[in-house]
């Protein structure tokens, strides 16, 4: 049955719902998983011409969110973040260090669920001003409509990053028929899509697992992921634990080998970076900057958030040949590009 399986995704054919229960229902520390990482890998390099991408995220706000999200940091009964926004000189300084290389495929700017529209606008326009034209800037934002994302795309943004979250509307405040519809409205805005299975926690079953990742097949998204939930001091879930790594990166291969048929996906995430999940299908990284939903501390970067050396070091180190800037032209991730960089 897995030989049939991964064949079905080699010849680019779409697998099945009960396809992706079966593969998910391997034991991540079995042959059988091996084998199906090592398949995810190869047919994901083979599209990418063994390239990555790395991306930046900057949180640019922080504030108590009626989200009320039981995982997240920011959920506000429970969180010890206060109202607050990034100067403009710290915003400059951290879009300048995530660009500083030359190689950065895109800018995630991340809000609060609930934001200000202006400010946004304006700190998109700050983004793109001061961001190379080879790094895209890609929103990070709560339930929006579609005449804000057109407005966003004459800013200068590239794609949005939105989820209708595992057990969204029980483990948070919000409204998962609105989470999908603001996914809608992004495509139909004529931005690219990113969405991700998150956040996975042990007690989130495998029936779940694949109905939430077909939202984003089903969509025809530009980027799919798998992300672990994080276990935030303070938080909720914190007591549900996490996943581990080679879970996540099972889950992950999963999620390549089912969207391997798609027509529109170009990426596939796994988040936070590591080695095992760049090693199972994945090949869009995330360095973060600022405010996090999985961290306490202020700025995440000096915390649990990677910088990009490190993010471009592991994916050295992952075999990947390239890096991908914004406009898809290729740079090579040789040692060079590492001392260069400062990534060693």
């Amino acid at each position: 049955m897995l030989k049939k399986i991964i064949g079905k995704a080699q010849e680019g054919k779409a697998l099945t719902r009960e396809d992706c229960l079966f593969l998910l229902e391997i034991e991540e520390h079995s042959y059988e998983s091996g084998v199906l990482r090592g398949a995810a890998s190869a047919i994901r390099r083979e599209k990418t011409d063994n390239s990555a991408i790395l991306l930046g995220q900057i949180g640019v706000e922080s504030s108590p969110c009626p989200g009320g999200c039981r995982f997240c940091a920011f959920g506000e009964d429970h969180t010890s973040f206060k109202k607050y926004r990034m100067p403009d000189a710290e915003l400059e300084n951290k879009i300048d260090a995530f660009c500083a290389a030359g190689d950065l495929y895109g800018l995630y700017l991340m809000a609060m669920h609930d934001y200000s529209r202006d400010f946004y606008l304006e700190t998109v326009h700050k983004a793109r001003n001061r961001a190379p034209k080879t790094t895209q800037i890609w929103a990070n934002i709560g339930d929006t409509d579609k005449e804000m994302f057109a407005e966003l795309r004459k800013a200068g943004v590239s794609g949005v990053y939105h989820v209708c979250r595992l057990r969204e509307g029980a483990d948070t405040k919000l409204d998962p028929e609105k989470r999908k519809q603001t996914m809608r409205n992004v495509l139909d805005a004529g931005l690219k899509l990113y969405t991700c299975v998150e956040p996975i926690g042990p007690e989130h079953g495998n029936e779940e697992l694949v109905e939430n990742m077909f939202i984003g097949i089903d969509l025809g998204v530009f980027q799919h992921a798998a992300m672990r939930r994080i276990a935030v001091p303070g938080s909720p879930l914190y007591a549900y634990g996490q996943i581990s790594e080679l879970r996540l990166a099972h889950i992950t291969a999963v999620i390549a080998l089912a969207s391997a048929a798609s027509p529109s996906l170009s990426y596939m995430g796994a988040h936070e970076p590591g080695a095992i999940c760049f090693s199972s299908g994945a090949e869009a990284m995330t360095a973060e900057s600022g405010v996090n939903p999985r961290d306490t501390k202020i700025d995440t970067s000096v915390n649990r958030g990677m910088d990009t050396g490190r993010c471009r070091k592991m994916l050295y180190d992952c075999g990947f040949a390239y890096l991908r800037r914004g406009d898809e032209s290729k740079i090579p991730l040789d040692f060079a590009c590492l001392e260069n960089t400062n990534s060693l």
